[in-house]
């Protein structure tokens, strides 16, 4: 699983994605069985160019997350393209509204959270078609804030060991769909400065996503490696973060990648023999208003510092915590919102 999102207008939520994620690029990477269900896997397409496409759009429009009518232009929306309406999400975002300067962002935040994915996989091989009737969504690169309260609730490390403080760190995502195809898929850039090393760029495809309902909700994660090269994230599901909880691990694949390796991968400690420092990456795309003009992405990044990075470590007995609660500690994260206005390709 391993892509999604895609173009914003940066400015509401948090944006994201580790895996394959929605992104365009030139070599794309193949998706892991993860992000099937979100924007899936791999897409061997590079799309069109961007240069008519706002890079820094910072205004909200007035529109996002309005009125009441809301539910009922989704259904209408819904029946003119032929697609179902998911009531979860049609919920969800109706029960929004924007405070007086166009942003609530810790409400639209948690309300990412709460809807859930309705996409389905085209097929690893399956490539998107990209025509007249394609909307691109561009987010512009969006700066990512490093938090220790994430929007999920949960507390992160205060530590700068992970990535360089004072260094800007930005994700973009470029989201293209085809609502009369009933497809999507999304091109993710990153630009990351590790501590103590030099800024570097990673771009992937998220791969190509069915549409099944609107609004649509999709997800995408990946792991990012520090030479500029991607792959799969290897959790079972697509988590918006390493954490499923303050004391355990997102799961892992029970056939595949052990947990002790996944905490080696995102592991950052250059006294570790076995820390691979990679980051994670985790990445989010609604649309907002019926006819899908308008989306918001969020997009988070995280990496830990552990020197003993043991998943069977033992309990401690002053702290009360084993090897892995040790390890979630000092797991760092930034998160970064953008408000998405997509614009038809000619």
């Amino acid at each position: 699983m391993r892509n999604f999102l895609i173009i914003l207008k940066s400015v509401i939520i948090l944006m994201l994605l580790s895996s394959n994620s929605f992104s365009v690029v030139s070599a794309p990477a193949p998706a892991s069985p993860s992000v099937l269900s979100q924007i899936s896997n791999s897409m061997s397409h590079s799309v069109v160019n961007s240069n008519n496409i706002t890079n820094n759009s910072n205004s909200v429009t007035s529109s996002v997350i309005s009125s009441t009518e809301l539910k009922e232009e989704i259904k209408e929306t819904a029946a003119a393209l032929g697609l179902e309406v998911d009531e979860t999400a049609t919920d969800i975002l109706s029960g929004l509204s924007l405070d007086e300067d166009g942003e609530n962002k810790e409400e639209i935040v948690k309300a990412m959270e709460e809807a859930n994915d309705n996409i389905r996989e085209l097929g690893h091989d399956y490539e998107m078609t990209v025509d007249e009737n394609t909307m691109m969504y561009d987010s512009g690169w969006v700066t990512l804030t490093k938090v220790t309260t994430g929007s999920n609730g949960l507390t992160y490390s205060s530590d700068k060991n992970v990535f360089q403080d004072g260094a800007v760190q930005q994700a973009r995502g470029k989201v293209y769909v085809n609502f009369k195809k009933g497809e999507m898929s999304g091109d993710m850039f990153t630009r990351i400065t590790l501590k103590g090393e030099s800024q570097v760029s990673h771009s992937w495809n998220t791969g190509t996503a069915g549409i099944t309902s609107v609004p649509i909700v999709a997800s995408t994660v990946r792991g990012l490696k520090s030479d500029g090269t991607t792959d799969f994230d290897e959790f079972v599901d697509i988590n918006p973060s390493m954490k499923a909880a303050a004391d355990t691990l997102a799961p892992q694949y029970e056939v595949g990648k052990t947990k002790q390796e996944l905490m080696d991968w995102y592991n950052h400690d250059t006294n570790n023999a076995d820390a691979d420092k990679r980051v994670f990456f985790y990445g989010k795309f609604v649309t907002i208003d019926p006819t899908g003009s308008e989306g918001t992405g969020t997009i988070i990044i995280e990496g830990a510092h552990d020197n003993e990075a043991n998943a069977t470590g033992p309990v401690d007995m002053f702290t009360g915590k084993d090897g892995e609660e040790r390890y979630l500690d000092t797991v760092e994260r930034h998160e970064g919102a953008s408000t998405l206005i997509g614009r038809a390709l000619e």
